[in-house]
């Protein structure tokens, strides 16, 4: 009996002896594509957030951008085209204040006033002189003093400190304001803009508000998204009727917003789908 005791015993001790350094083992590094992935999304603190057509870009409080998504054309500007399900950063790229995201291209503005695009590059929305896609960042030509950015469908248009605007890319309806229906490959003047405080892009249309609490319209206007009373297309800029306190803009596909100062909002354009209910209107 005692000897069973014994041997019962000595069989606890070596179970616990080989669970103590079970437990003392250092566990295995985690893959990668796990733990560490997880520790970056924890560790950027975002300021701003831009989404693209099948794409998100951030821009974080050190002045890098991160972007994750679709990467068919390099809009993610990491110097590939693959598909990236967590933020990744955008190469050769510091100093950044704000971005702004079009369908398949991004550009970011620098705290010098100078701009860089990356990404679908078919119509010159990138601005650098050419139609190559570009997998990283690359200069907008001639671009100066810039304040603020805003992309659209196919074509990118920049505010500068003057009230002045410039676009380029796409303009088969006019969207560049620029009187012609040109694409652009560099930025152009857009004409008779001044005084202006915003700039919004859609598909195939671009707003800006100006200080005065107007707002002037130009490009597509098949739906009435312009504001100006009529369904033409316009070259350059025209006049949204009946808006004077405008704080804010918002350009969607073929509709435009407007923030009040009374924080009422007013909209106009296409409303198939009830993007301006009468809630909106006066």
């Amino acid at each position: 009996m005692r000897r069973s005791a014994v041997c019962s015993a000595m069989l606890l001790l070596v179970l616990v002896l080989i669970t103590t350094t079970l437990m003392s083992v250092p566990q295995a590094a985690a893959a990668p594509d796990e733990a560490p992935a997880a520790a970056t999304l924890q560790a950027v603190s975002y300021v701003q957030v831009a989404a693209g057509g099948t794409h998100t870009c951030g821009l974080s409080s050190d002045g890098t951008v991160y972007c994750w998504g679709s990467n068919l054309y390099g809009q993610l500007g990491d110097g590939t085209t693959t598909k990236q399900l967590i933020p990744v950063a955008v190469g050769s790229l510091s100093g950044v204040i704000a971005i702004a995201a079009g369908y398949y291209h991004t550009c970011a503005l620098l705290d010098d006033g100078s701009v860089r695009c990356w990404g679908w590059n078919q119509h010159g929305q990138l601005g650098d002189g050419t139609t190559t896609d570009r997998l990283t960042p690359v200069v907008v030509g001639g671009l100066l003093n810039t304040v603020t950015l805003t992309a659209g469908n196919a074509y990118t248009c920049a505010l500068l400190t003057d009230g002045s605007a410039r676009c380029w890319g796409a303009n088969w309806q006019g969207q560049l304001g620029d009187g012609s229906t040109t694409t652009r490959l560099t930025p152009v003047v857009v004409s008779g803009l001044s005084d202006a405080r915003a700039i919004a892009a859609g598909y195939t249309h671009t707003c800006a508000l100006l200080n005065n609490g107007t707002a002037r319209c130009w490009g597509a206007n098949e739906n009435g998204q312009l504001g100006d009373g009529t369904a033409i297309r316009r070259l350059t800029p025209v006049t949204v009727s009946g808006l004077s306190s405008a704080i804010a803009l918002a350009v969607g596909g073929a509709h435009t917003c407007a923030l009040l100062n009374n924080n009422t909002v007013r909209c106009w354009g296409n409303n198939v789908n009830g993007q301006h209910p009468s809630l909106c209107m006066d």
